[in-house]
């Protein structure tokens, strides 16, 4: 009995251990290492060919791929060292997750809608909307 207790557990733990975080987790992940300008964390949560669009209806991606993401924001990051965003609504829809939110910290302060595509716990595609 104590052997079949210690295998459940053990089956139990890798289950929980291996489970791939939400759309929304992903993207609440994403938004607090962006505040932090943690820019390693905050590249880690977009997919390897992650397609980042400046604008709703582009039909080309502005940015294409991880390490454009990250090479990006290392110099928003840099520029704007007070940059923040404040969360002023969410929605989740499937895999979508559309946040409303306020841009702090550079020249100008700014709305935009932010709409994220979550695969595997990765952000895929992002679009804006400023």
């Amino acid at each position: 009995m104590k052997k079949f207790l210690v295998a459940c557990l053990l089956i139990w733990g890798h289950s929980v251990l291996a489970q791939t975080p939400g759309p929304l987790e992903t993207v609440q992940r994403q938004l607090d290492t962006y505040n932090r300008q943690d820019l390693k964390g905050f590249a880690a949560c977009f997919s390897e060919d992650v397609q980042w669009y400046r604008r709703l209806g582009d039909s080309l991606p502005a940015l294409v791929g991880r390490k454009a993401v990250e090479k990006f924001y290392a110099e928003m990051f840099r520029n704007y060292p007070n940059n923040k965003s404040t969360l002023l609504g969410r929605m989740v829809q499937g895999q979508l997750v559309i946040d409303h939110e306020w841009i702090t910290g550079r020249e100008k302060d700014m709305r935009i809608v932010a709409i994220y595509e979550v695969q595997e716990g990765l952000i895929v595609r992002c679009w804006f909307i400023r």
